[in-house]
């Protein structure tokens, strides 16, 4: 297999990784799902793979291992970031040169549509008066799969009573909240006061709940945490940001899909008025 056909049928695997896991799980977690797939595939691939560097005639063991290899062809770095930055480049291209490849795949899950954390890195290529070629993903590999996007957002009611009770109890907890602290603190002292409102209103809750992870029947070792979980039905995520970004919902709505709940409150503290922050979303019927 040419390396543009591996790269392709990379891209692919991690689409869907995507598909099953959602934006914002650890790291490791994508990284066994995606070694996963590839062996599914076919692909041989080594995990993990040691980097060692060769100063002056010297094999030194300086800790660098890359995330996958596959097919002693492509380099693949697994990120879960906020965004990718100059550094993660750095480390990508640096792996290559170890390793005297020519070709990585910077994949970064955290993101709200896959293409936009897919980064093609070239070393030795010239472009542009350099030698390293820098590229999104392909177009054909990502006119094949035109899915990615989180179509099962939806603000529609989610048809559990309960849930919806529940709802409008925690935004009339969260407003409290917010009248009585403003915008501009931490997460945590949100997080904190709102579970103490909840308490005094007499609704249960569970924080940091764990949230198994498995790929195709497969456990894997990471786990995802809910922030908070309400009367055992809807999954609120208090936070303090400068903007709500398709991300976080894209996230919360993922945690909805993998646990089996209807409905998810996103909380923006970060706001004058509390109604800018509040985002509800709801896992279509035809997505349970």
């Amino acid at each position: 297999m040419r390396a543009n056909e591996l790269t392709h049928a990379i891209i692919g695997a991690a689409i869907e990784v995507y598909r099953e896991l959602g934006p914002g799980k650890p790291e490791a977690a994508y990284e066994q799902a995606l070694a996963r797939e590839l062996t599914l595939r076919g692909l041989a691939i080594r995990v993990q793979k040691p980097m060692p560097v060769v100063y002056k005639g010297v094999k030194l063991e300086c800790g660098f291992r890359l995330d996958v290899l596959v097919c002693d062809t492509v380099v693949i770095e697994v990120k879960s970031a906020e965004g990718v930055i100059p550094v993660h480049r750095a480390q990508t291209l640096t792996y290559l040169k170890l390793g005297g490849w020519k070709l990585a795949l910077l994949l970064n899950f955290n993101v709200a549509v896959l293409k936009e954390g897919i980064e093609r890195l070239v070393l030795g290529l010239e472009e542009e008066g350099g030698s390293v070629a820098v590229t999104h993903s392909p177009p054909s590999a990502m006119a094949r799969n035109t899915s990615t996007a989180p179509s099962l957002y939806s603000a529609a009611d989610s048809g559990d009573r309960e849930a919806e009770r529940l709802a409008f109890e925690i935004i009339a907890s969260a407003i409290e909240v917010h009248c009585e602290l403003g915008p501009g603190l931490l997460p945590s002292a949100y997080e904190v006061c709102l579970c103490h409102e909840l308490h005094l209103r007499s609704l249960t809750f569970e924080r940091k709940r764990p949230l198994a992870l498995s790929y195709k029947g497969t456990p894997l070792a990471e786990s995802d945490e809910v922030e908070l979980l309400v009367g055992g039905r809807v999954v609120v995520n208090p936070c303090a940001l400068t903007e709500v970004q398709a991300v976080h919902e894209a996230r919360l709505l993922s945690q909805l899909r993998l646990g089996g709940w209807n409905l998810g409150l996103l909380i923006n503290f970060n706001t004058v008025a509390l109604r800018q922050g509040l985002r509800r979303v709801v896992l279509s019927r035809t997505a349970r």
